[in-house]
């Protein structure tokens, strides 16, 4: 018994080693590597976790849109899918401030443009700042509102 304890512990006046390490550095070294691959698997999962395709709504082309913001504007014009973080609104109108879209008397659309510091009919709308996307149809008080704008202007 007294030689199995001596051949466990090592020569007197040095640490045992294991394998050429010392104990301790062995754990270290462990915790070290550890550390790295629990860093990179965080950094992988927050990078791709943001850059996985969503899911998109169909987007029927050269019909109107009504695109809602999370802001609480709201455009009516032609959307065309990007593959960018933006969107096209091309065609655009809104409705002039104060007027809600339930409002069943006389919209007061107004024209992408026609605005003092005169934008070009076409907005990029990034995508983060879309709450939802509405096709709208041929029937509806807005797209009558816009067919009206449109023959009054030729």
């Amino acid at each position: 018994m007294a030689i199995e304890s001596k051949m466990n512990h090592g020569p007197i006046g040095r640490p045992s080693t294991v394998g050429g390490l010392k104990k301790g550095k062995g754990w270290a070294i462990s915790g070290v590597v550890l550390l790295i691959l629990l860093s990179f698997g965080g950094w992988y999962y927050f990078t791709t976790r943001q850059t996985l395709p969503i899911q998109e709504t169909t987007i029927r082309t050269g019909e109107y849109q009504a695109v809602f913001l999370d802001n609480g504007q709201v455009y009516f014009g032609k959307l065309e899918r990007s593959r960018s973080e933006f969107y096209l609104l091309t065609d655009v109108f809104y409705l002039q401030s104060g007027v809600s879209v339930e409002q069943t008397t006389n919209l007061a659309l107004m024209k992408l443009g026609t605005e003092a510091h005169g934008p070009e009919d076409q907005m990029q709308i990034n995508k983060e700042h879309i709450l939802f996307i509405e096709d709208m149809k041929d029937d509806s008080k807005v797209i009558q509102a816009i067919q009206q704008y449109k023959s009054s202007k030729k």
